[in-house]
């Protein structure tokens, strides 16, 4: 894969003869042999993506259309899944830890939308560059639940799979959780980055 070529419809630098994609906000190098160094731990669950995410050779360019999972090519396969193991989870973080849940999607480079979505809250992280996630939480009110939704951009699946997707995001539920588990001992470090 020529990584010049591909460096800036992936939203890549080059750094050397290694690529350079910031991920949550870190950057993360990987060589032409599929090796990733970065400064953050790496999991199996940006490994893949991230690798994944670079044999695409980038995509189309973001559509600024909002999207469900479902709505991603063969989505549908697995939105039951992924709303039981990843949206479920990151309500019940909202829900619990509305504060530390967003200060964490802010650490992580959260932006608020342009656009007004009538949500309590809303924030658009990014994975990586071209995969910007919309997280839309509606408090509880009277009689109604809370509601958490997460959007892609519809041209997600240009850059990965639905499967990537997925692994992607659980990932991220188990960092969200690891650090609201230990928030007392990790939030300063991370709010002083």
């Amino acid at each position: 894969l020529d990584f010049r070529a591909v460096a800036e419809r992936l939203g890549a630098t080059l750094s050397g003869d290694k690529l350079s994609i910031n991920c949550l906000g870190k950057d993360f190098l990987v060589d032409t042999k599929g090796n990733v160094e970065s400064i953050c731990h790496i999991h199996l669950w940006v490994t893949v993506p991230l690798l994944k995410y670079i044999i695409t050779g980038g995509g189309p360019g973001l559509s600024g259309k909002w999207v469900s999972f479902d709505e991603l090519d063969r989505g549908i396969t697995m939105s039951n899944y992924f709303e039981r193991r990843c949206v479920e989870p990151f309500k019940q973080m909202a829900d619990s830890h509305t504060d530390i849940f967003f200060d964490l999607l802010d650490i992580f480079a959260g932006q608020k939308p342009s656009k007004d979505f009538s949500a309590d809250h809303a924030r658009i992280i990014y994975p990586l560059p071209k995969m910007p996630f919309l997280f839309l939480y509606w408090k509880a009110e009277n009689q109604f639940e809370s509601k958490l939704k997460i959007l892609f951009d519809s041209s997600a699946d240009k850059y990965l799979d639905f499967e990537a997707v997925y692994i992607l995001s659980r990932g991220m539920v188990e960092m969200f959780k690891n650090i609201i588990a230990n928030h007392e001992e990790v939030m300063p470090n991370l709010l002083a980055m």
